[in-house]
């Protein structure tokens, strides 16, 4: 007998629920995919006794370990059936070769944020998002050119250093008479302690020397002060951040809830033009709570080369899994924008990786609908000439939707931006020496910004 695997179990547990019930029963019931993969199915309808015990036993010998073992089966009166169908985490999933519309609420110890759709855009001021797959793309860098620019032209930016693992910004930003004395680590320990105080956020920014020409930069390090006084605690305060804070009221908040909350106490347009936030490279929980939890434009770097193609194509697949089947592409997809770092000067030789882009968008799902198949229009025999023109038929029933993806970016490779060190080098962040290697992500941060 063929071992069933993870990706097997619950492609083949609807196949098991359609043959024994109905596609009805299939598309309005429910399955629980528990903290460690096994699978339960919750109908939308009372189920008999002679049925549940027929079922489940099919169920075990179908699914193997992947059979819940407490109940793998169970009726809309059993108890716990109600709480599960109406689970707002759950999602719509189209599985297995004959393509079975499912509705899974799926229980994680990690990686929960993951099941966050991402949020509406946030208000002003507008964020940014700098993300990636991998380390060593460019994004920190690039996230530092796109304040200093910004505040260059008289722009007050908060920047937001979430890569407690990998902390760069403070280094790139701070000195140490300016860095403050907590980071954003310490703000997520002390939240699940208590609520943080104005006094708390005020010692949690600290103003950056390389702002110009009226401008202003703020920064929320990732590490602040205590923690470089304190450096063998640092591990110990990480174990505490990712989890999750118990209120007392009985309510949860999950690391996404407590970074927007974060965010969004310095999200005052009175204060701020602009936020700038950089996420930990990979699929990591910090990077869930930037790329779906803070409503901002979400800018996807990575290199020409297999293993950022690979690694987009995990999270795009994911992300659509918040598209409705069948229905229109969601208004977040726009504010995804693939930026290639080191990109070779001649447009080119660009372009593969920009059609590779699209590609990974078309191949997850991620693209508006059209409107009407081209088939459907019919065109007479004669000449074209002689189309008759209805003025009663709106454009939309006959042209399909163009795809609104936005195109890719790109940011050159320059050597001068290698070792990168403002602080010592402030020629780096003369306009002159940055627009050419940094002008296409500029141009589209300035036109976000000019329209926000």
């Amino acid at each position: 007998m063929k071992s069933v695997r993870f990706d097997d179990s619950l492609p083949l547990m609807a196949e098991v629920i359609r043959s024994e019930l109905s596609d009805e029963a299939l598309t309005a019931g429910t399955f629980l995919r528990d903290a460690v993969g096994c699978l339960a199915f919750f109908a939308a309808v009372p189920l008999e006794d002679l049925i549940v015990a027929r079922l489940s036993l099919k169920l075990r010998e179908a699914l193997g370990a992947y059979a819940r073992p407490d109940r793998v089966v169970a009726g809309s009166k059993d108890y716990g059936s109600e709480s599960v169908r109406e689970d707002p985490s759950a999602l719509t999933l189209i599985v297995g070769n004959d393509k079975l519309r499912v509705r899974l609420v799926d229980r994680r110890l990690v990686g929960a944020d993951w099941l966050h759709s991402p949020s509406a855009p946030a208000l002003p001021p507008p964020r940014f998002v700098f993300a990636s797959i991998k380390g060593g793309v460019g994004r920190s860098t690039s996230l530092a050119v796109v304040a200093a620019h910004l505040a260059s032209r008289g722009k007050r930016i908060l920047v937001v250093d979430l890569d407690m693992e990998a902390p760069g910004l403070g280094a790139i930003f701070l000195t140490p008479e300016t860095l403050p004395e907590f980071g954003i680590i310490d703000a997520l320990v002390e939240n699940g302690l208590s609520q943080l105080d104005e006094r708390f956020y005020a010692d949690l920014v600290g103003p950056s020397e390389l702002a110009s020409k009226g401008g202003r930069i703020d920064v929320i390090p990732a590490l602040g002060q205590r923690s470089l006084n304190n450096p063998a605690d640092v591990l110990a305060k990480i174990a505490r951040a990712y989890a999750e804070d118990v209120r007392p009221d009985g309510t949860v908040q999950t690391l996404l809830d407590q970074v927007r909350a974060i965010i969004d106490h310095f999200a005052d347009p009175t204060r701020y033009d602009g936020i700038l936030v950089d996420a930990r490279a990979g699929l990591h929980e910090t990077t869930a709570s930037a790329v779906l939890g803070l409503g901002a434009e979400v800018l996807l770097f990575g290199l020409d080369e297999p293993q950022t193609f690979q690694g987009y194509s995990l999270l795009l697949a994911h992300l659509a899994r918040f598209v409705p089947p069948g229905g229109p592409c969601p208004e977040w997809v726009e504010r995804l924008t693939m930026v290639q770092g080191k990109a070779p000067a001649d447009a080119e030789e660009r372009s593969g990786f920009a059609q590779r882009c699209r590609d990974l968008f078309v191949t997850a799902g991620l693209r508006p609908s059209p409107a009407v198949e081209i088939g459907e229009v019919e065109l007479p025999a004669g000449p074209f000439n002689d189309v008759p023109w209805d003025d009663d038929v709106p454009d939309e029933d006959v042209l399909p939707v163009e795809w609104s993806l936005r195109e890719p970016l790109a940011v050159l490779y320059d050597t001068q931006f290698q070792r990168f060190d403002p602080l010592r080098r402030r020629d780096i962040l003369s306009d002159s020496v940055y627009q050419t290697t940094f002008g296409d992500l500029l141009n589209r941060v300035d036109e976000i910004l000019k329209f926000a």
